[in-house]
Parts: C-alpha cells; structure tokens; sequence
C-alpha cells in the first residue's frame, strides 16, 4: 500500500509535461534524443548471475502512460527467486543517460522501507524469508527537474536463504 501511494503520487503526471512546456511543446522531446523510444526494461542480477524477473508496473514513456497495481499486488502468485542472505545485486536499466530518480523500496511482514541503491546496486537483506521490491525510475529534463522525460515503476521478490 504503502509503495503503490509512492508510485501514484510521484508516477504518472501528464500535468509535468503541460505545466512548464505550454510555449514550447518540443521541449520535453528535444532531450530525450539520448532516451530510448521503447520503454527501458530492468535487467536485475545478483553478483553470482542469478538473474530476477521484474514485473512492469506504472510508466509514462513517450507518449504513452499506464497504471498497474501496487507492489504487493503487482507480485501476487509469482514465485520468488532462491537466493543467499547479503547477495549484492545489480539493476541496468539499459539506457545510455542515467535516471535523475531512483527510488527503491524493500516489503519484508507488510513494512516498507527504502532500500539504500548507490552506483546501480544495493545488498540484499541478511535476513530469510521473502521479501519483495518495488522501484520508481525517473528521467528529468536537463534544464528543468520539475519536467519528467519519462517515467516507470517494476517489482520484484526475492526468497532469502541463510549461506552455508
């Protein structure tokens, strides 16, 4: 719940591109030349190679938005990847400029809490048990961080196990 009102209050706001754009509607398009067209998908993985399936959730790119279910909801009846305790993990959203924004948040009991994401990787838990993430990626513009290039949201989960 908690996740999913981050996501719809910083998400999808077709008000961020009107707003500071009304004299210039090329504006937002003219930095974006360095952005992909196709909506960047995460590529998750934890230093060993154990690869994580994101499931897409809310985005605004190009000139298509769509809002999905929060985290939590988002992640119901997928089966959680099998990994150790402290695993450093990596997300690549595979585009050439990085996000101005990135917020990354942990699910452990029905507690949020944000995760620390530093240089494109945080730490897994030292903790057992499954616990789900959510993320909020965003791209501004150069001149203006009020105005978003482009926006998306995915979630992941993650079934931890003590090393041996």
């Amino acid at each position: 719940m908690l996740l999913g009102s981050v996501f719809l209050i910083s998400g999808c706001n077709t008000n961020q591109y009107n707003v500071t754009n009304e004299g210039n509607p090329s504006h937002a398009t003219s930095n974006r030349k360095n952005l992909p067209k196709e909506l960047p998908t995460p590529m998750i993985q934890t230093a060993s190679g154990s690869a994580i399936p994101a499931i897409q959730g809310s985005y605004c790119w190009e000139a298509s938005c769509a809002d999905y279910a929060g985290t939590m909801e988002l992640l119901e009846g997928i089966t959680p990847v099998t990994l150790l305790v402290g695993e450093d993990v990596s997300i690549d959203m595979g585009t050439d400029v990085a996000p101005d924004e990135f917020t990354l948040v942990e699910i452990v009991d029905g507690k949020a809490h944000r995760v620390s994401f530093t240089a494109g990787s945080f730490q897994l838990a030292q903790e057992t048990g499954i616990h789900y993430y959510g993320a909020f990626v965003r791209w501004s513009s150069p001149k203006d961080s009020n105005v978003s290039l482009g926006d998306t949201s995915f979630a992941f989960a993650v079934h931890l196990l003590e090393k041996k």
